[in-house]
């Protein structure tokens, strides 16, 4: 009886190792991934209006110097105009810089659209030489557009989220900068949600995916919390985060290299998922695959500049165990992303900001013609 006991308690034991070994790697098979997405995927649309009508906030993290995010949230703000009970009401956004809050109520208050006003907030967006993408022009005036069909109980309001010192940071002006930009987006947000109103916050996926990011300062790490994660910890039932699918960001914008691309995110292995669905726009809540799926195997450290550790010594937030779920709630397939092009550049400048640019470029850049030439060496995917 013993015998017979310990054969069965043997293959109860094997029948578990197969178990968990099987499941072990289909996390990282495309077979599990596809899996989640054929059962559980949405139209995106409706998806982000079911979303909109059940969380205050719903973060939508972009990848920046590419035009197809920013051209779906567009879309977003086109379709959520025509339904009231997924209005949109306040979009809240990073290209765009608090000190020029008045002007964006201008532009919105406006009988017409006023693109020098757009300029001008773009010129203040957070960078060097300003954000001068058309796409990012695009929302702006989405919004207007859209504003002009809905009763007025029902317009979107524009917040920029970006502090104004930012901009004494690029003239170099004597300000410490302390990582506190996401602080600044937490603090404007935070009104909405205790007034109960319904924000679409778009940023890049830093900002609105709930992490902590640290800089190495000699030994040890300097730590801060992205607006995603504050958000999420203040009110964890108010907020939902979706992240934008794409490709790995490096310091060029996307990084090709000879056989794809883009460098894809977790060696690719989703965006076969993704081509097994037919490459058809798609958005789930995460689960299955994705939930046991870490943001070091996420990434995949194509540059190997970001080292993932175990049990960190130095302070690092950068732990080979956090997962991709921790930090956001769902994700949205626009297209494959090998079809993703660059986000356009467009002449935005005038005179007066020409003059503090050829400051900031140390005489390098005094016209528009090599301002925009400059911005397009730092990121070689932009287009004209």
């Amino acid at each position: 009886l013993i015998l017979i006991n310990m054969k069965q308690l043997l293959l109860l034991l094997l029948c578990a190792t197969s178990y968990f070994t099987a499941n072990a790697q289909s996390v990282i098979n495309s077979d599990a991934y596809y899996s989640h997405i054929e059962r559980n995927g949405q139209e995106p649309m409706q998806y982000v209006a079911d979303k909109i009508r059940r969380y205050s906030v719903v973060a939508i993290g972009e990848d920046h110097w590419i035009k197809d995010h920013p051209l779906f949230l567009c879309d977003v703000i086109g379709a959520m105009a025509t339904d009231t009970t997924a209005n949109i009401d306040v979009l809240a956004l990073e290209f765009g810089n608090s000190m020029d809050q008045k002007l964006v109520n201008e532009l919105l208050n406006s009988s017409e659209y006023r693109e020098d006003l757009v300029f001008k907030i773009l010129q203040h967006a957070p960078d060097d030489y300003g954000n001068p993408y058309k796409e990012y022009a695009d929302v702006f005036r989405k919004v207007w557009e859209t504003n002009q069909t809905k009763p007025k109980e029902y317009r979107t309001r524009i917040v920029l989220l970006d502090p104004a010192y930012i901009q004494q940071v690029f003239d170099k002006e004597k300000v410490q900068y302390t990582c506190s930009r996401d602080d600044n987006m937490v603090n404007l947000i935070r009104w909405y949600i205790i007034q109960r109103k319904h924000v679409v916050f778009y940023a890049g996926g830093a900002h609105t995916t709930a992490q902590i990011r640290g800089i190495r300062n000699g030994n040890y790490y300097y730590n801060y919390p992205s607006a995603g994660y504050l958000l999420k910890k203040c009110y964890p039932n108010d907020v939902f985060i979706i992240t934008l699918w794409g490709a790995y960001m490096g310091a060029n914008g996307y990084i090709p290299n000879e056989k794809i691309r883009w460098v894809q995110l977790a060696g690719g292995v989703i965006d076969e998922a993704f081509r097994m669905n037919g490459n058809k726009p798609v958005a789930f809540d995460l689960g299955g695959a994705f939930a046991s799926l870490t943001v070091a195997d996420y990434f995949g450290n194509p540059d190997g500049k970001m080292i993932w550790v175990d049990n960190p010594v130095d302070g690092s937030p950068y732990v080979k165990g956090n997962l991709l779920a921790d930090g956001c709630d769902g994700i949205i397939f626009i297209k494959p992303t090998g079809e993703f092009s660059g986000i356009h550049l467009i002449d935005i400048y005038d005179e007066e900001f020409l003059k503090r640019i050829e400051k900031r470029s140390e005489g390098k850049c005094k016209t528009a013609e090599e301002t925009l030439k400059e911005i397009k060496k730092w990121h070689p995917i932009l287009e004209y």
